[in-house]
């Protein structure tokens, strides 16, 4: 029997329940309003707020589905279009399950995979990803050999030749953006100043494949997943945590099954929101500043990973914590999600317009996030605008609140 690398495939057609029995009913189309007092901020999705057309929603995506399904469309530029400007973000199916208990994120998932194997997927502007993961084993042209510079005189253990507890997975973002540099330094130094047994496998981490398995590309993915999986195992840890909540989603739901019974994964998050309840970190330092807490779609509407990060700012002395009017559940996506900022950087950087208008519009300081696309989204944004809004990673605040710099 051949051995499953990850989760079980599915192909659309498994789905077709879902997409057939859509009655288009709309309500996929705008948050759960008795959460949000503002109806400026009612719409959820990015794309179909932006392109306006039915198409853009999921509404519009289920019907093309079924045309699949039937043979009554052919792919095109426009029907690939409406694919991949779509974020991937789960907005609409949080406003749909509860009500149908359908599961639209999952079939457009599924529709790029079809839309892979058949040769009309991803874009064009998607293929110098996969050419870097296949010459780098990143997405993002790092040279491996640089793949751990970020975490020099961190003097944390260098796996596999020393032996630790936990794993920390810095991602293909955190590790190839120098801009992200001191965030992923602050989540490491945080976990290491609470006396975790924490280890790096530095240049030899490889991507977690997170980006291809976004973009459709499952068999890409799994090569990554395969060599991956066999290295987390032979390490012996019994923790991987990662501040990248998308390495956290693939090793949660397609590496699980894989690893080493008793391995969790965890995201700093939620590690930081523990350790602070058991007295291993004891933020002190003032860090006055009025800041907005942004959930990133992977973080929250995939795993419900909502209070940790705010016990996490709540316990910081002097920083007061405020909401956006789409908060939690309701969250917009900053932009980043889904491939998009590759392939459409105007329209992701429009959405973190719309989203940093709406931090605005709290009296905020600063964002607050807990994602590396999330910050470089806002990070764009709040150039473009020339506004006066900081951008913090989570850990850089808890940081600076124990007495260190980032």
């Amino acid at each position: 029997m051949k051995r499953r690398l990850t989760a079980p495939r599915e192909v659309l057609a498994e789905l077709q329940q879902d997409y057939f029995i859509c009655t288009k009913c709309k309500i996929c189309q705008a948050v759960h309003v008795q959460f949000c007092d503002d109806s400026r901020f009612w719409r959820n999705c990015p794309s179909g707020t932006r392109f306006r057309w039915d198409a853009y929603y999921a509404s519009g995506k289920m019907e093309i589905a079924r045309g699949l399904h039937l043979h009554e469309l052919e792919p095109g530029d426009s029907l690939r279009h409406v694919l991949y400007t779509c974020m991937l973000c789960s907005s609409c199916q949080e406003q749909c399950y509860e009500v149908k208990q359908l599961h639209p994120t999952r079939v457009f998932e599924l529709m790029r995979e079809k839309a892979v194997r058949e040769g009309w997927g991803p874009m064009p502007e998607h293929e110098p990803l996969r050419r870097s993961m296949e010459e780098n084993g990143n997405p993002f042209g790092l040279e491996s050999r640089r793949r751990g510079d970020w975490a020099r005189g961190l003097g944390m253990k260098r796996l596999p030749r020393e032996k630790a507890q936990a794993l920390f997975f810095a991602g293909d973002a955190y590790a190839s953006d120098p801009s992200l540099r001191r965030a992923v330094r602050a989540a490491a130094r945080v976990l290491l100043r609470a006396g975790l047994d924490l280890g790096t496998l530095a240049a030899r981490e490889k991507s977690d494949g997170a980006l291809m398995l976004l973009l459709g590309d499952r068999d890409l993915f799994e090569t990554f997943a395969c060599e991956n999986i066999g290295t987390f195992n032979r390490l012996g840890v019994s923790t991987i945590v990662t501040p990248d909540p998308h390495a956290a989603w693939v090793f949660k739901e397609e590496y699980a099954r894989e690893l080493d019974p008793g391995v969790e994964v965890r995201h700093t998050s939620e590690v930081f929101s523990r350790l602070l309840g058991e007295g291993a970190l004891k933020p002190e330092g003032e860090v006055p500043m009025k800041a907005v807490y942004h959930d990133p779609c992977k973080l929250g509407r995939r795993f419900d990973i909502y209070q940790e990060p705010r016990e996490v700012l709540r316990a910081i002395p002097g920083l007061e914590l405020l909401e956006f009017p789409r908060a939690t559940f309701n969250s917009l996506c900053c932009g980043g999600g889904g491939g998009v900022p590759y392939a459409f950087p105007d329209f992701a950087l429009w959405t973190a317009g719309e989203r940093l208008r709406e931090a605005e519009s709290t009296g905020a300081e600063a964002i607050v996030t807990a994602c590396p696309y999330c910050l470089q989204m806002f990070g764009k944004a709040v150039a473009a605008a020339g506004s006066g809004m900081k951008v913090y990673d989570l850990a850089e605040l808890l940081l600076a609140s124990l007495g260190e710099e980032a």
